[in-house]
């Protein structure tokens, strides 16, 4: 049976993987704005939640350079947002989660070397030579058969936003991690929300009229991608919080699975031959540096 954080890690890679999918089949205009509502969701609910358990406390006890490291890390991880959302604009939704998926750990493990001096083993170097196997198997021909690439996008663009995207996210990450060796993960996190909602929302109030109608066109399925990101952050923190960070990173990786499914389901994604191959590879890959 599985415990209590098993089953938050594995729900919180179904809500992400589907999450990106229901984002994918929203207009580009309108999918621009998610990561503003999802900052406002996020922020309603840990206010909620530090309410609760009488959190507000513990922000006396953040010194300056630990709001100032915050707000870095935050601005880091926007940036990995906002990657993600181009990143889903030219790349297949199941094939970007696979490769940012892939690459996340990777990043995180290579920055822990670069930032905290820790070693590597050969396993992890196998890993990674898996991933990189795998990555150019799923992008091998892309422009013949849009194995990888949407219709029109170009490889190169593609592939930068794929690997932006999980390199921001991990050093993101890598500065959260340090932060929590000595802050509660709550006010981290809202502090996080408030810095996207703060820098967005100048941005969101510059959008022409009819942006804000198409917007308010798809609000319903813009708020239910939102809400999944949210239950997905939540959920990860929450198995964190429950159990070892090897089981939770290894559940959480299954992402790709069910955005995957999703996206065959719902938005018609074919995989051929090599993407089938390269997902295998990154797959393996993964669980040989994570595990």
């Amino acid at each position: 049976m599985f415990s209590i954080g098993e089953i938050c890690a594995l729900l919180s890679a179904f809500f992400w993987g589907n999450s990106g999918v229901l984002l994918k089949s929203l207009p580009s205009k309108v999918r621009a704005s998610f990561i503003y509502f999802e900052s406002i969701i996020s922020g309603i609910i840990l206010i909620f939640l530090i309410s609760i358990f009488g959190q507000w406390g513990l922000f006396k006890e953040f010194s300056l350079f630990t709001f100032l490291l915050c707000f870095t890390a935050s601005l880091i991880n926007l940036t990995g947002s906002l990657s993600y959302i181009f990143t889903i604009k030219h790349v297949k939704v199941g094939m970007a989660f696979v490769v940012i998926n892939s690459l996340f750990p990777l990043f995180s493990i290579f920055g822990s070397v670069i930032f905290f001096s820790e070693s590597l083993s050969v396993t992890i170097y196998l890993g990674a030579i898996l991933i990189l196997l795998g990555i150019a198997s799923i992008t091998f021909r892309s422009r013949k058969n849009l194995n990888f690439v949407e219709e029109g996008s170009n490889i190169k663009i593609a592939l930068f936003f794929c690997i932006a995207t999980p390199l921001c996210w991990a050093t993101g990450a890598l500065l959260m991690d340090d932060i929590l060796k000595s802050a509660s993960v709550m006010p981290v996190t809202l502090i996080r929300a408030t810095t996207t909602f703060m820098i967005c929302t100048p941005i969101y109030l510059l959008l022409k009229k009819n942006d804000f109608a198409m917007i308010k066109s798809k609000f319903n399925m813009l708020f239910f991608a939102s809400l999944l990101t949210t239950f997905a952050s939540l959920g990860w923190f929450t198995s964190l919080e429950l159990s070892e960070a090897a089981l939770t990173v290894i559940l959480g990786s299954s992402a790709p699975i069910f955005a995957l499914i999703g996206a065959r389901i719902y938005l018609k994604e074919k995989i051929d031959k090599n993407g089938i191959i390269g997902i295998i590879f990154c797959f393996a890959g993964v669980l040989i540096v994570i595990i």
